[in-house]
């Protein structure tokens, strides 16, 4: 069993590399995809790195890279995407392009809004936050969760809140939400 992380604006950060030491004792081998191809950047800031994001990969690109990864697998894999990440990984939920996918979590997908018209192959978990700045959430809610294999679950934490580098960074909710996600690896 293998995972595929897909990050969000930031890149591969800390918080991601803390994760994935607690989830890669239930996986043969971890896999980040990134924006940046594993090179670390220091962002002054959220919108210094969305900038920094749509001038150098763009979702459309980090969506390709996350499929290529899911064509070449041989083994059973998990999706687990952060913010753009999370967008990508629901993206790839509604494409039926492998037999290998197990499970797909998207966290604060915010993108997900332009594609409720997705419906997921595979067990899909979406997490939404509690509000979003630029758009109202029940809509896209109530467009994704009666759709067949998903599971949709509201928090009271913000979008980011589980990467340290966001000014919404939840210490609590990255805690439940690390060990969640080991059992649902277990």
């Amino acid at each position: 069993m293998n995972l595929i992380v897909v990050s969000d604006i930031f890149g591969k950060t800390e918080s991601i590399n803390q994760l994935i030491a607690k989830l890669s004792p239930f996986y043969s081998e971890v896999t980040v995809i990134d924006p940046y191809e594993g090179q670390n950047i220091s962002f002054e800031n959220e919108e210094h790195a969305y900038q920094y994001f749509q001038q150098n990969c763009g979702i459309t690109k980090l969506t390709a890279h996350l499929e290529n990864e899911v064509i070449n697998s041989k083994e059973k894999i998990d999706i687990i995407g952060f913010s753009v990440g999370g967008s990508s990984a629901w993206e790839i939920s509604g494409k039926d392009i492998s037999t290998n996918i197990r499970n797909v979590v998207s966290f604060y997908g915010s993108r997900i809004r332009e594609k409720t018209n997705i419906s997921p192959q595979y067990p899909t978990s979406v997490i939404f936050p509690a509000v979003e700045k630029s758009f109202e959430l029940g809509p896209v809610i109530q467009a994704v969760e009666n759709k067949q294999n998903v599971e949709v679950i509201r928090i009271n934490y913000l979008h980011g809140f589980m990467n340290r580098e966001s000014k919404n960074f939840s210490e609590t909710g990255y805690k439940y939400f690390s060990d969640w996600l080991a059992k649902k690896a277990a």
